[in-house]
Parts: structure tokens; sequence; C-alpha cells
């Protein structure tokens, strides 16, 4: 930096590197969605419930047991509020190990011999419940909701962590949607965030068992979206009595002597904004007489009218007769192409680009029946989608595994689990394996029948290593 004129330079350094990372403040009473019981046999174990665990400065505004929380998020970028994982925690809730369960990537893994974070596949052997005798599991998909309540305080940031695929996916979905209907505008924008009763199947039964899923939905009209994307306030809700409760407060006069004067320049400037605010405010009173005016108008007319509560319920009820025809339509269509339920029809929507995000059957619903684009695309989809193949008769499906659990033992694979795992490694095409991962030994099979390229792959993998041994 040139010195010569031997001048003081202001506003040259604003940032220490070792301190510029920045991170919320989250408050350390995170809210559960849960508690921990101990059973009869002294075995401590979490205990789901249907309502938020709120520390004492929540519950003395929504309640001792609130179902429901206004929210808000300080930024629009989800993967800033919402950020997700494959986690591991300890006994003293340390993070041990953290992936994004992405095979072609690795994860990092807390070396507790050296204190060292190495690199792991993920998802690993812990991808499962704590086994005590193997040592192995405990690891989890795992979200951090992280969010604001002014309606308790505005310097306060709170956390809650769902974990499981039902609730992150409903938080994506939810996510995905205010990004569509406010523009990717949702910033301090208010959210109901409730926990809400759904049955989901239990894994590897016929069973049903009800959660309770935390979802998300935006709470606020298309106006005042709008004035808080225009910066008219600060969130929705500032404005008490007519005043901004965040204004901004005059200088003590103690420091007054250390505001730098204006220079004739910037006193022209400021005198001209001035001025500019003004005529836009007269200009916006003007517009705001010009529309009392018309209301007037319209009410003397009859415009203006309220519907009656009759009236209102018959138009709800058309405009849902409507949504009913749309569904059904999408509906016969999508059976016709073999699509036999509505998460089979989001899953087709979502592999052909459609749609970009797994949706919940409510919000997939919402989006078919209020969205033309969309549902034209779908329609489209469907009649270009091939008429399902027969079911392939049950002899002929036996002998098919039969014939390639015999090919497999030959390469030296025991049973299905180790055929499923080879299959998981095995790329078929330059981006995409033969099963994803996780897979069940079921899914596998149903997937081998429906893609006959799948099946070659496998059988061609089985014989090269059939042959190897036998040279061996």
């Amino acid at each position: 930096m040139n010195k010569e004129d031997g001048k003081f330079k202001k506003g040259v350094y604003h940032t220490i590197p070792e301190t510029k990372n920045i991170s919320l403040p989250i408050n350390e009473n995170h809210i559960m969605l849960g508690i921990k019981v101990t059973n009869e046999k002294g075995i401590e174990y979490p205990k789901e419930l249907p309502y938020f665990v709120c520390p004492k400065e929540i519950k003395d505004v929504f309640g001792e047991e609130p179902t429901e929380l206004t929210v808000f998020f300080p930024s629009n970028k989800r993967e800033e509020v919402f950020p997700q994982a494959y986690e591991k925690y300890g006994s003293n809730n340390a993070l041990l190990c953290q992936g994004d369960g992405d095979v072609s990537k690795t994860a990092q893994r807390l070396n507790l011999e050296n204190g060292r974070w190495e690199d792991v596949v993920c998802p690993c052997e812990h991808f499962k419940k704590w086994d005590p005798k193997t040592k192995t599991g405990g690891c989890s998909k795992v979200g951090h909701l992280r969010f604001m309540i002014p309606s308790v305080s505005i310097g306060t940031f709170y956390q809650c962590s769902p974990h499981g695929t039902v609730s992150i996916q409903e938080l994506n979905s939810a996510f995905e949607l205010a990004d569509k209907t406010t523009g990717g505008h949702w910033a301090m924008i208010p959210f109901r965030m409730k926990r809400v009763a759904k049955k989901l199947k239990i894994p590897g039964t016929a069973n049903m068992k009800t959660h309770w899923v935390v979802t998300l939905e935006v709470a606020a009209s298309t106006e005042e979206i709008r004035r808080v994307i225009a910066g008219e306030i600060l969130y929705l809700g500032q404005l008490k009595d007519g005043v901004y409760q965040l204004e901004a407060p005059e200088l003590p006069l103690a420091n007054r002597a250390y505001v730098a004067e204006e220079t004739d320049e910037e006193e022209a400037a400021r005198e001209e904004k001035i001025k500019e605010a003004k005529k836009a405010e007269s200009k916006e009173i003007k517009e705001g007489r010009a529309r009392e005016a018309q209301l007037k108008k319209d009410r003397e007319e009859g415009k203006g009218k309220l519907k009656s509560y009759k009236e209102s319920k018959t138009i709800y009820k058309k405009r849902v007769e409507e949504e009913d025809k749309i569904l059904q339509a999408i509906s016969k269509k999508a059976q016709k192409a073999g699509i036999d339920s509505f998460e089979g029809l989001v899953d087709f929507a979502l592999d052909r680009g459609i749609i970009k995000t797994k949706l919940t059957e409510h919000i997939a619903r919402r989006v078919l029946a209020t969205n033309k684009d969309v549902r034209d695309r779908l329609l489209k989809a469907l009649e270009e989608f091939p008429t399902p193949k027969k079911e392939m008769p049950k002899k002929d499906k036996e002998k098919l595994f039969t014939d390639l659990f015999s090919l497999a033992q030959k390469a030296g694979f025991k049973n299905w689990e180790e055929i499923v795992g080879e299959g998981c490694r095995t790329k078929i095409s330059n981006e995409e394996y033969i099963f994803d991962i996780p897979t069940t030994i079921e899914e596998a099979k149903e997937m081998l029948i429906d893609d006959p390229e799948r099946l070659r792959k496998m059988k061609e993998i089985f014989k090269v290593m059939a042959e190897a041994i036998d040279l061996g």
C-alpha cells in the first residue's frame, strides 16, 4: 500500500481471515420431536411424540404441547437452512461420521485412535440400527432445520432435527413448492411448521404404523409476500400500530461527535433522495385514493358485494369436482401405462424431469390440479410410455432366479444378500449401477425381471468370475 502521503486510509481492512466463517447463533435448547424413556429392563430408547418438545420461552407463546409453530427462515437457500446428511454420533453426542450417501464420493469418519478425519465410502456398514454385538450401526439420515420465531425472539435461531426419509422428503417438497409459489423469495416469510400423523409401512412386513412427521407450508398471502420481497417490511408481523418495531435508534449524544461531516456532494445527493422519496410517497397517496374511490364505486354498483356462505360453498364444491375430474383422467392414463399407485406416478414424473424433486402425495395432487403446464407434460409422457409387459409366469421367474443363483454360486457367492451387494457395486452404464443403495432382495429380483439388460449384466459378471476361479 502506498503511504507516501502519510494519511490514514479508512475502510481498507474489514475481515480477519481466521474469523471470517459466520454461523447462525443456534439456541442450545433445541426443539425436539420426542423424549427418551426407559423400559422395564432399564434400556433407554427414544419415544416419538405428536407435538414439539420446546424450551420454556416457546411454550410461553405457543402452549405446553404445541403441534404447530409459526417460523421464519433467514435465507432463501434450502442448503443453508436445512442441511442434510448421513450422520453417526457418539455417546457424548459428538459427530463421528458424516456423508451424503453418494457411493461415487467419500464421506468423512473420525478415527478414534489418532483423532484424524478419514475418507470412507457412504453409506457403509454403520447405516442401520446400533448392534451392540458387532459394534456397528447407529448411522441415520438427518436433516437440521434452522429457523427464527420472531414472536418469541428476533435474535435467536432454533433448530429441529428430523430423522429418516419421510420427514426430510416432506420438508424438501415444502421448500420446492415455496420456490415455485414465491419465485424463490421465501426468506422472512412465515411458514406453519406442524406435526402431522402419517401411516407408514413397517419395513419387511405388511403392517402400518402411525408416525408424526414434520411438515411446512407458506402462511402468507401473495400481497404480503410481495411486500417482504419489495423491502417494505423486514418480516411479516413487524408493523405494530403503524410503527416499525425495528426502527433504527438515535445515536447517543456521546457518539455524535464521531460522525463524519457530509461533503457538499453527499448533502446534495441526500436532499435529492428526500425529494424523490416525497414524490414517490405523493404518488402512492394519489394511487391509494384512486383505489379507494374505485372500491367505493364498485360497492355502490354491487361489484364488491361479499358472497354468501351458500354461494362460497357452491363455488368451492364446483372447484373440488373439477380438480377430481382432472386427477381421475390422469389416473386412468397412468393405469394404462402400468402405473398402479400415486407414488409410482410421482416417481415417473421425477424420472422424466417433469418435477424436480420428490413430492408427497398431497402436494403432488395440488400441483397437478392447479398447474396446467406440469399436467400437460405428464399426460404427454404417459401417452408415449410403452404398454406394460405381461406378468411373467411364476415358474418362469423361479427358473430365472435358480439359473442366476447357480451361476453366482460357481462365482463364489453364498446367498442373495451377496448377489445384491455385488449388483450395488457394479455399474450398468457410466452413471448408473445395477442396483441402487439400499435395495432389498425382493426389489432386486423385480428389477431383474423388468430389465433384461440388468439380468444380462449380472450373468456376464458371474460367468467371468466363475471362469477366473476355474482357471485358478
